[in-house]
């Protein structure tokens, strides 16, 4: 009977970044994602009456027009503009970082446009409303803070997984008695027992006891690895067959797993190289499109003669323009399809910059086996003596077997079930 590490799938468990870039997402989680979804489609219904009111539109499409129709205008883009206060919030950490960057500009745009429309619907002399532009502004953003959020997602659903290699409690010895308590309350120094089938709680050094140990979580190898006094064992490792007595050498954000949760967390702070460039682009862009906003006012009021109130509605023109939707959207909605590949595939990008990087790649070197397989034992095939048939020897070996807690002996089990024997 042949035992063997099957299917050709990388154990790494599935993980990812967060891009935590400026234009949104200070600490965005799973949560705002689906907070972003639903305002995206409240503005989205919004913007139909928006549209109908709007004066340009409805003269194209020969709509008639009526007095209410900038009421209702203003009514429906301020509830709009009500979902662009968090770009505002986003552009205020901006400045405050002098980092300025492309919330800033859309604040900027934004709360221009809205201030301007609102006095232009209450002092009909101007006559210059941005309602619509500034709403599908909003609209678009909305959508891109959405992707990014989701992208974020991933990397807080990464540090959850990882948080499940680890047990909720363990058995620690206080002089000589188990008590059980939660792994966050164990500290360096404690003793711990660790009973057959349960899970390490933190990195240790064995005192006495010996058991064959399931590794896999950091090796990849799925082959136990026997384990006996004085040996040092990892927090996440399952414990298979015998009762361990441990020593704790490192609890917490010091162990394995806290130094694997570490690097994730790490890696939500970064960024691909496109993104970076994208920042740069934006700071520059708002200073360019802030100069020449002033500009724009200056020379059509003052060398062409313009009104103040026309030169005005030009800036706000310039500012809107300048907004880089296509920024808004593109990175965010590539680093989402990115991630999300990455955590199918089980890959874990310690910096998101490398994804520019291994595309490049010719060759990938593995260091062993074990990173290639699923870490499970299973039966390649049985091979009989004598008259008898596959079926009775499997059938023989699973009875033997049924009680096991050794991991060859399970695997012959559950092989036995597949072929319902």
């Amino acid at each position: 009977m042949h035992t063997h590490s099957n299917n050709n799938h990388s154990d790494h468990h599935a993980h990812k970044h967060h891009n935590h870039s400026e234009h949104g997402s200070h600490g965005m989680g799973h949560g705002s994602a689906e907070v972003f979804l639903r305002r995206f489609w409240i503005v989205t219904f919004l913007l139909i009456p928006l549209v109908v009111t709007n004066e340009a539109v409805a003269g194209f499409f020969g709509i008639p027009t009526f007095e209410l129709g900038k009421w209702i205008s203003f009514a429906i883009a301020t509830v709009v503009f009500g979902f662009s206060l968090i770009f505002f919030q986003h552009a205020l950490h901006e400045i405050k970082a002098r980092k300025y960057g492309m919330m800033t500009l859309v604040s900027l745009a934004v709360g221009a446009g809205y201030l301007f429309s609102v006095a232009s619907t209450f002092i009909p002399s101007l006559h210059a409303e941005f309602y619509l532009e500034i709403s599908t502004l909003i609209w678009v953003l909305l959508f891109g803070h959405y992707l990014e959020a989701r992208s974020g997602a991933a990397a807080g659903n990464a540090l959850q997984e990882v948080a499940k290699l680890l047990p909720k409690q363990a058995h620690k010895l206080v002089n000589g008695v188990e008590e059980d308590v939660d792994v966050t309350e164990l500290k360096e120094d404690d003793q711990v027992l660790v009973k057959p089938g349960e899970k390490i709680p933190a990195d240790g050094v064995i005192l006495s006891g010996s058991a064959n140990v399931d590794e896999a979580l950091i090796s990849g190898e799925s082959k136990p690895i026997h384990k006996s006094e004085g040996d040092e064992v990892v927090a996440g490792s399952i414990c298979l067959d015998g009762s361990l007595t441990l020593k704790l050498s490192r609890v917490g954000e010091h162990s394995t797993i806290g130094q694997i949760q570490k690097l994730i967390a790490e890696a939500q702070q970064t960024k691909p190289n496109s993104q970076r460039i994208a920042d740069k682009a934006a700071g520059i862009l708002t200073f360019v499109a802030g100069i020449t906003a002033l500009l724009t006012i200056l020379v059509w009021s003052l060398l062409l003669g313009e009104t103040f109130t026309f030169s005005i509605t030009l800036a706000i023109t310039v500012l809107v323009i300048a907004c880089p939707h296509a920024l808004g959207l593109a990175i965010p909605t590539v680093t989402t399809i990115t991630t999300s590949l990455a955590v199918k595939n089980g890959f874990f990008i310690k910096n998101l910059a490398k994804i520019e990087v291994i595309r490049k790649a010719d060759y990938v070197v593995f260091d062993k086996t074990g990173t290639l397989t699923s870490g499970v034992f299973g039966v390649t095939d049985v091979t009989t003596v004598g008259d008898f048939t596959k079926d009775q020897v499997l059938k023989v070996a699973g009875s033997l077997e049924q009680h096991s807690s050794h991991i060859i002996g399970q695997s012959i089990v559950a092989h036995a079930k597949k072929e319902r024997i």
